[in-house]
């Protein structure tokens, strides 16, 4: 999507977010709020995820570079679900066969965005890998784990 889209949807998804008619997104959208690395300022955007039992998962394309300021501020606000939290964000850029596996498995689980990312799915729902490989160059990988949880027990976070 273009920049110029994402200007005009995310206020209201965000709103949306913090409402109580936050469930009508929350399953796989969550605001996540930050801290700018230049000019100290809240900032804040939607972006789909999925979780597992440890750690929430997200990407973003490199391009955005929004990415950059979780690499010197990772410490984060997440709201999911309607509740805010602190969480320890962890951006991988360069580890591909990490990126790729977790994309794929992104996808799989949120859909939706498989097709903004410019990757088929086929009948079962599962990614069709070349197309994987190809748009997991682009992408950034970022792991969100609890402030209990240390980056020691992270992937390497190579930036």
């Amino acid at each position: 999507m273009s920049s110029l889209l994402y200007r005009i949807i995310n206020p209201p998804i965000k709103l949306l977010l913090r409402s109580p008619l936050h469930r009508l997104m929350s399953d796989n959208t969550m605001l996540l709020e930050f801290t700018g690395r230049k000019s100290g300022r809240a900032l804040s955007t939607p972006i789909s995820y999925r979780r597992d039992a440890a750690s929430i998962k997200a990407f973003t394309v490199v391009e955005t570079r929004w990415w950059r300021n979780l690499v010197t501020r990772p410490d984060v606000q997440l709201t999911l679900c309607g509740v805010r939290s602190t969480w320890h964000a962890t951006v991988i850029t360069d580890d591909r066969a990490t990126i790729e596996r977790e994309f794929a498995a992104f996808l799989q689980a949120v859909p939706r965005d498989a097709r903004f990312a410019g990757v088929s799915l086929d009948a079962a729902g599962v990614p069709l890998p070349r197309e994987v490989e190809t748009a997991a160059e682009k992408m950034v990988y970022l792991l969100f784990q609890t402030p209990s949880q240390t980056p020691s027990q992270t992937p390497s976070q190579p930036t």
